[in-house]
């Protein structure tokens, strides 16, 4: 088969815990940045970091899930961006998966992310900013004495890295910290319990700091439980600034990035590597978002600012309510949301300046605002941030207008905004709804249809039944057996069995199947249109069946896996 070498650069993703709110944050960053180079293939492979607590069915799956590594060293690629904080810090006691991986892909240029293992390239976020930004806030103008902290865990790396720095940014400001005032969680949002012991230990806590936005919602739990009000009682703030901190109730202030996004650099960096560059290590500056959480807030309207309403003002304006604009890449075909907001904002300013504003001016802009929102302005923000932004504005510019019809105008605008801004989150939700039932709903239809057969050629003559619109199936001719303390053979040929293209299900016939493994990653009909695959492994108990390939989309970081299992499980009943 045709393969795309010869135009197209691959670069591969290797991270653990796809679903987890970081990993997604750094796929779709790197794949923003992406989409402005239409000579860049994205492969990511999610693998699974073994904390060897669970039961040991998990921990086999874990093992054999794991085979996919094995992909990233015979497939052709030319880059990496590697995500394995917690494979790292395994390697530095025992030698194990990610430095054997790492040893093998010596010579092919490769960017470590959230890493500070030696002789690699690395991006890491400046912790200490972000931090110090938020403790002199609650120190100096919120005038609280009493901060705790939900940490890490003890082997992963940002997590010493920022107790150490909240530990420093206390004594700094004069604050007095003892180990009472900190506890361990492990990272995610099963951290109830911790955040219970904490308490206990500290019922006068005036604010704490989580370890990331995960450990906050565990937190969010334990606070509401005990009947604080979030944001008066105890002021709460996270790390890595991911979605979910937009979406909690009251919503999460949280450290991120500032002008550049973890994904980014790791992209610029990995680039310049490939073209023969030299480049050294990196960090990207963090800074606090304020929300309810931690009522800070990031930019001020001054009323000479208003009044002059020059073109920097205006876009300061849009950065401090679309934040997450100026971190993604912005894709040249679509319409440029920045420069929209300027067209109509500076008109609006100029009209509470000049104190006129004409009702073809006022009908063109309602059109102008309606087109923002339209075209997506409000997946760059979250909606509580937005409107109290607006709000903000909006009382500023009533201070210093001069004229009552002008004023009314420009008011019935900004309602307009807030009114799309709602209307156009509304739609989104309701489509994610649909999206998630019509999912399961795609996934039970194709396990009812393994059920009712032992044929295999029937698991892929209703592969459509998964309602994936570009994913690729590939199967070995004989599954490769995990066996415990060996490393999986590959074959050097694997079958593709079925593909769907721009939602069409395309069987191939026997004579067109056969590929060579490291020649997937390039094969020419990965659609260009996506932004990026994600290939899950295939399987069933010991046996890797093969590689599922799916379109890089928002639900497949929840489903991926889930869909891959239940083929493996299909074709386990067909042998």
């Amino acid at each position: 088969m045709e393969n795309v070498r010869k135009t197209e650069k691959v670069i591969c993703m290797i991270l653990e815990e796809i679903n987890s709110d970081f990993s997604k944050e750094l796929v779709k960053n790197v794949s923003n940045a992406i989409s402005e180079n239409k000579h860049i293939r994205l492969v990511v492979l999610p693998v699974k970091y073994d904390y060897g607590i669970e039961d040991d069915y998990i921990h086999r799956y874990r093992k054999v899930y794991n085979e996919i590594f094995r992909f990233s060293e015979i497939c052709t690629i030319d880059g990496f961006i590697i995500h394995l904080g917690s494979f790292n810090e395994q390697d530095k006691r025992d030698a194990g998966e990610a430095d054997g991986l790492l040893e093998r892909l010596k010579g092919i240029p490769k960017v470590l992310v959230a890493s500070d293992l030696k002789d690699e390239i690395t991006v890491n976020y400046n912790n200490e900013s972000g931090i110090r930004e938020a403790i002199e806030f609650i120190a100096n103008i919120e005038g609280l004495t009493k901060i705790c902290m939900l940490g890490g865990r003890d082997d992963n790396k940002d997590a010493r890295a920022r107790k150490e720095i909240f530990i420093k940014c206390l004594n700094d400001y004069k604050l007095s910290y003892t180990e009472e005032q900190f506890e361990n969680t492990d990272m995610t949002d099963d951290s109830v319990a911790a955040a219970e012991r904490l308490l206990d230990r500290n019922p006068g806590a005036e604010a704490i700091f989580c370890i990331n936005d995960a450990v906050a919602t565990g937190l969010y739990t334990a606070l509401k439980a005990r009947g604080k009000i979030i944001g008066t009682d105890v002021m709460v703030f996270g790390f890595d600034n991911t979605r979910m901190s937009g979406d909690l109730d009251p919503p999460l202030s949280s450290i991120g990035a500032d002008d550049s996004s973890l994904g980014h650099r790791a992209l610029e960096l990995l680039l310049a590597m490939i073209n023969g560059d030299e480049v050294s290590s990196d960090t990207v500056d963090t800074r606090l978002y304020g929300r309810a959480s931690l009522p800070y807030e990031m930019y001020d309207y001054n009323p000479i600012e208003l009044s002059n309403g020059d073109e920097s003002f205006i876009y300061k304006m849009f950065n401090d309510g679309f934040y997450r604009y100026r971190l993604e890449s912005i894709d040249r075909e679509k319409i440029d949301l920045r420069r929209l907001f300027y067209e109509f904002m500076s008109q609006m300013l100029s009209a509470c300046k000049h104190s006129y504003m004409s009702v073809e001016t006022f009908g063109r802009l309602n059109m102008m605002i309606d087109k923002f929102f339209e075209k997506g302005a409000m997946q760059y923000t979250d909606p509580i941030k937005l409107t109290s932004s607006i709000e903000k504005l909006q009382v500023n510019l009533n201070r210093t207008a001069h004229s009552l019809a002008a004023t009314v105008s420009i008011n019935r605008l900004f309602s307009r905004m807030k009114d799309q801004a709602l209307v156009n989150q509304s739609k989104k939700l309701i489509s994610n709804e649909r999206e998630t039932s019509l999912t399961h709903q795609h996934i039970k239809e194709y396990i009812i249809s393994g059920m009712e057969s032992t044929d295999s050629r029937s698991l892929y003559r209703n592969f459509d039944k998964l309602g994936l619109d570009n994913a690729l199936l590939f199967i070995f001719e004989r599954p490769v057996i995990h066996k415990q303390g060996k490393e999986a053979v590959f074959p050097k040929n694997i079958m593709l069995k079925c593909m769907m293209h721009m939602g069409e299900l395309y069987l191939m016939p026997e004579e067109r199947q056969r590929l060579r493994v490291e020649d997937i990653f390039g094969f020419n009909k990965l659609t260009m249109r996506c932004n990026g695959f994600v290939s899950f492994p295939v399987v069933c108990g010991s046996r890797l069946y093969g590689l599922l390939m799916c379109e890089l989309t928002d639900d497949i970081f929840e489903n991926g896996e889930f869909i891959a299992l239940e083929i493996g499980r299909n074709i386990a009943l067909t042998e």
